[in-house]
């Protein structure tokens, strides 16, 4: 009994897992959806799955048919040993697991048009396994960002005078 409502407390503590790109919205247009799992190590996955980890300002890179995540950060355990240096760099480049044709396609989509691989979220799929939603995305220029701006403005305005 009690090693059942450890296992449901476990479960909720995961399914509040919220990690996201809050600037991605801003800066760039999302034209496709790839979701990949992650190759991690331990401690990371045990960060990540207690929200100690920030995907602001992480970008993906096409390097030699492979796909990696820059500027991720990942918060050290404090329970954590330091016995390998490598394993305690915060920001070190994550590969990310996808089919071949998935990465193919992606890369000549960079190539052809330029465009950005952005992450938008992590997630727990249903067994558990950490999961990264990314983007081909455009960047947007200053002006759609400033109409942007003004629409939030003009609907924030409007729900204020019908309240």
């Amino acid at each position: 009994m009690l090693k059942r409502l450890k296992r449901l407390k476990r479960l909720k503590r995961l399914k509040r897992l919220k990690l996201k790109n809050q600037k991605a919205f801003y800066n760039f247009v999302f034209l496709e959806k790839y979701i990949a799992g992650l190759k991690l190590l331990g401690h990371e996955v045990k960060s990540i799955k207690n929200n100690n980890a920030n995907l602001n300002n992480s970008f993906c890179k096409v390097l030699k048919k492979e796909i990696f995540l820059f500027n991720f950060y990942i918060k050290q355990l404090s329970t954590f040993n330091i016995k390998n240096k490598n394993s305690t760099d915060r920001k070190r480049k994550i590969l990310l697991l996808l089919k071949k044709k998935e990465i193919l396609k992606i890369s000549e989509a960079v190539k052809k048009f330029s465009l950005n691989i952005i992450p938008e979220k992590i997630f727990l799929n249903k067994k558990g396994l950490i999961k990264l939603v990314i983007h081909l995305a455009k960047s947007k220029k200053k002006y759609e960002k400033r109409e942007l701006i003004q629409e939030l403005i003009q609907k924030k305005e409007v729900e204020v005078v019908s309240c």
